[in-house]
């Protein structure tokens, strides 16, 4: 249980650092309502449960040895970045409110979209990947359990959806200040700007 342990407590800091995942809930709940937040949430931890399978399978061992695949996930995750930030530069620009007046409201097919935003964001992060490929070897050896990869796998996705689920909430206390169009276009603009900047520092990064 040790390895498992020392493997949840370097998780868990890993988490709560904000990341695009974090401002992609965010916005989502803001934007949608905490339903569709919890959603994108959702889709993040599935976009790390791949993640981790895929690097304790050595799939995602590529990312270290490729360095094609590397560039090629790593602008794909960039330009998809870039383009949630030019859609909330854009709806800062408009004035868009940031809550609409009732749950009843937002469309049906908001969650499903919450969803895929939150694996889009998680699947083209090749940070996450890395991130994987570089801690599984720390705690997983031959003579491990068998139990052990698999755990973390989980832990770390129950980790991510309950951490992230906590800012959508979070974000939810705060749509009614929110909807007043000065408001809106300030935090459309800040996250837009995130956005925009991740996807720059992202494409940058070297293999």
């Amino acid at each position: 249980m040790e390895p498992f342990f020392s493997f949840v407590a370097v998780a868990a800091l890993a988490v709560v650092v904000p990341g695009p995942d974090t401002f992609v809930v965010l916005r989502t709940s803001l934007t949608e309502g905490v339903r569709a937040g919890t959603w994108a949430a959702a889709g993040s931890a599935a976009g790390n449960l791949v993640w981790g399978a895929a690097s304790v399978l050595g799939v995602a061992a590529l990312l270290h040895t490729s360095a094609t695949a590397f560039s090629a996930l790593k602008l794909l995750g960039a330009a998809y970045l870039v383009v949630l930030g030019v859609q909330a530069l854009q709806a800062a620009v408009r004035g868009d409110a940031l809550a609409p007046e009732a749950d009843g409201e937002r469309p049906e097919g908001s969650r499903s979209k919450a969803f895929r935003r939150g694996v889009a964001s998680d699947l083209l992060n090749v940070k996450v990947g890395l991130f994987w490929t570089a801690l599984v070897p720390q705690f997983v050896s031959a003579d491990s359990s068998a139990l052990l990869a698999p755990a973390m796998v989980l832990s770390m996705g129950t980790m991510v959806f309950a951490w992230l689920t906590a800012y959508a909430y979070g974000a939810a206390r705060l749509s009614q200040a929110l909807r007043r169009r000065r408001s809106a276009r300030a935090v459309n603009g800040t996250v837009g700007t995130v956005f925009v900047a991740l996807g720059g520092r992202l494409a940058l990064a070297s293999h």
